[in-house]
């Protein structure tokens, strides 16, 4: 075994001083007399799956202003951007929130505090995004203070702390920002989590502890566009199974990750994102091998060095897409499609993909809070051939909480599910229920059983803090049963006692004084939605869907595809608004049965109206086949239209092309036709449409 990682020390001695820092500056935020701090420059960020009530409504006054988040955690900035929107919509749901936020514009305070304990049957099921925790954990705890010396200068000490069987303590939360809203650094023990979702993100979560990162990026968007950035660099835990010259070499791998983003209209952002574990013990990790793998394939030059392997990083990719929708009842819809490396080393096309949509209604009925979400993803997930211990953590995968329940180096593809639904009673008092569903590939041979989980959460707001019950019950991946129940206090009801004077801020301190960072219709330079339309399509749809086996012979490139003729009848759903005189921009999900169901995202949904009764269309997402195993890729195309052909009923016909829909041939059925030396196989089509659509 090799020796360890020479700045292994160096990390331990940096640990020790931010466990000490934690301390000490806990210490500073009870008994320094404070003074209010202004919102602009360095900006402090929310709790990230610690504090469920106050995310919650933060996440509300982000959809009602039409502000999509696409990572997380959420600034502080990006919030009060978003209030004085939200706050023409639901007054008493800006009141609250603004009373949460006052506590982050002391000079020193504490900004959050939990604690719970817990009873619950033995089971080592990890709790979804609680940073490790396991099922039989009695009791966990987190906390952070922060000081501010002056403006762009942040000082955060934080941790997340549990007991039991897999005890730990974390300096989760414990930070030095450093910048403004254009180009903020924070170095120490940050979150990450590179999806608009709220359930699961696929590249990274909070799953896993934090790891020691520096990470630069803006708290404000940039530019008419939007533009938005995040770039970091992280220390994983150490491992001995990391490949290199025919054997085995140990340290700690690192992680980087890329997030570019742009919001081109109000309400709506798209962003791509990618991580790439490098390096750990005698592996080659220079910024400049880093800096040549970001968008190349990932190799490294053949020497004698390289005999295991020639691949310089491990690379997860995806493309990320949210559009809020304003009207009488407000909703957000959000898509992430992602790939753990590139397809035949095509770089917009992805190999083992994933997956996941889901819709957020804020105001349901006016009263209900309601969360749906569901991901799908192939095999491979957080393993490698080279990084034997995966994009974990200590044992925890870094992604979707969905693939900690299963054998690890069993990497089988699965789907899952969440539906959420929060109310609050007439007293005050906060219900949450939610119930996720587990569902491994049946080809994995692991004798998996359906995992479920129902939590029920019973929360009372008071004064500073809210206390309540939560009861988790379910069934894990094997079967076996679970039963936990905890209670908890948490500081997130109230403004610990602050002047009112402290909280007479203003919004636009934020971002430079400019309002609402151009998201939503406030913006001088997009002009305001003039309509919310929902329709309904039905008709009938066919073509040839064609099935590419692969190859790397020139023999087999030449192949042709087999094609066969298809016919569905056409069912969709979507969303669309007006976002300026003759141009619409929505959402929507088409449903055809090509022998097999294919589900088609459309991330972006483009009609332009020429007159009265004319529209030309261009659309483009993700598409999902079942095949033996699902198929997912690309589809796009465009269409024309006949508005009002009867009464309230628009006449369309669409052409509609999948591209490289890709499974790989993992089922006994599958090998004979593996023998070209290609594990992957793909769909291809050409899908023509015809269709009614009804708009309400």
């Amino acid at each position: 075994m090799h020796p360890p990682a020479p700045h292994t020390g160096v990390m331990r001695a940096l640990r020790a001083v931010i466990v000490a820092a934690t301390l000490v500056l806990a210490g500073l935020a009870g008994l320094v007399a404070s003074q209010p701090a202004r919102a602009s420059g360095a900006s402090p960020y929310l709790p990230l799956n610690l504090s469920p009530e106050i995310e919650r409504k933060v996440e509300q006054v982000l959809i009602l202003a039409g502000a999509p988040v696409m990572t997380r955690p959420v600034p502080v900035a990006r919030v009060l951007a978003a209030l004085p929107a939200a706050c023409e919509r639901d007054e008493v749901l800006c009141t609250q929130v603004r009373h949460y936020l006052d506590r982050y514009f002391r000079t020193a305070t504490v900004t959050h505090a939990s604690v719970e304990v817990a009873a619950a049957n033995h089971s080592r099921a990890a709790l979804p995004n609680a940073h490790g925790e396991r099922v039989d954990a009695p009791v966990d705890a987190s906390a952070v203070a922060s000081y501010r010396p002056f403006e762009h200068l942040l000082l955060s000490a934080g941790a997340v702390a549990y007991g039991g069987t897999d005890a730990r303590f974390d300096p989760d939360g414990t930070l030095l920002s450093f910048g403004n809203e254009y180009m903020q650094l924070d170095a120490g023990y940050r979150d990450q989590w590179l999806s608009p979702s709220t359930d699961s993100s696929m590249l990274i979560s909070t799953q896993a502890p934090a790891m020691p990162s520096v990470t630069l990026s803006n708290q404000k968007l940039i530019g008419r566009a939007g533009f938005e950035y995040q770039v970091f660099v992280a220390q994983m835990s150490r491992s001995a199974r990391i490949t290199w010259n025919g054997g085995y070499t140990t340290g700690h791998p690192r992680l980087a990750g890329l997030h570019l983003g742009i919001t081109p209209v109000a309400g709506w952002a798209i962003a791509g994102n990618a991580l790439y574990q490098y390096g750990g013990g005698a592996r080659p990790s220079s910024f400049g091998g880093l800096f040549g793998s970001l968008f190349r394939r990932t190799t490294l030059a053949n020497n004698s060095n390289s005999a295991t392997d020639s691949r310089f990083a491990n690379r997860d990719i995806s493309i990320t897409s949210s559009y809020t929708f304003p009207g009488k009842t407000p909703l957000e819809t959000y898509v992430e499609y992602a790939g753990r490396d590139s397809f035949h080393g095509e770089l917009y096309r992805f190999h083992q993909t994933a997956l996941t949509a889901g819709v957020h209604i804020p105001e349901l009925f006016g009263r209900f809070d309601l969360t749906l979400e569901a991901s799908e993803w192939q095999n491979g997930w957080y393993t490698d051939y080279v990084w034997q211990d995966g994009m974990t953590v200590d044992g925890d995968v870094i992604g979707h909480w969905g693939a900690s329940w299963r054998n690890f180096d069993n990497a089988a593809g699965a789907h899952s599910a969440m539906a959420q639904l929060g109310f609050t009673l007439r007293s005050g008092d906060l219900v949450n229920l939610r119930y996720r569903m587990l569902d491994n590939a049946g080809y994995a041979n692991a004798n998996y059983s359906l995992a479920q989980m129902l939590s029920l959460e019973y929360a009372q707001p008071r004064d500073g803090y809210t206390r309540g019950l939560t009861l988790d019950a379910g069934r894990d991946e094997f079967g076996a049963g679970f039963v936990r129940l905890a209670a908890f206090v948490r500081l997130d009801g109230g403004d610990q006692g602050m002047d009112e004077d402290a909280s007479a801020y203003d919004a636009s301190d934020a971002n430079g004084g400019e309002g609402d960072q151009g998201t939503t219709a406030d913006d001088p330079g997009v002009r305001a939605p003039r309509g919310l339309e929902r329709f309904v399509d039905l008709g009938a749809s066919g073509g040839k869907l064609g099935l590419d086996l692969g190859g790397f012979s020139a023999a087999s490139e030449a192949a042709v595809p087999r094609y066969r003729s298809v016919a569905s009848p056409h069912l969709g759903v979507g969303l669309r608004r007006a976002v300026s005189a003759h141009t619409d921009l929505g959402v929507r999900v088409e449903l055809d049965d090509f022998d097999g169901l294919m589900v088609a995202l459309r991330i972006l949904d483009l009609r332009y109206r020429v007159g009265e009764h004319f529209a030309l269309g261009a659309f483009g997402g993700f598409a999902r086949y079942s095949g033996p195993t699902p198929a997912q890729g690309y589809y796009g195309g465009f269409g024309l239209q006949w508005r009002g052909v009867m009464g309230h009923w628009d006449l369309s016909l669409d052409d509609r092309f999948f591209n490289a829909l890709q499974r790989d041939k993992v089922l006994p059925s599958d090998q004979a036709a593996a023998s070209n030396g290609d594990p992957v196989e793909w769909y291809l089509m050409q899908a023509p449409s015809l269709y009614l659509s009804h708009a309400f």
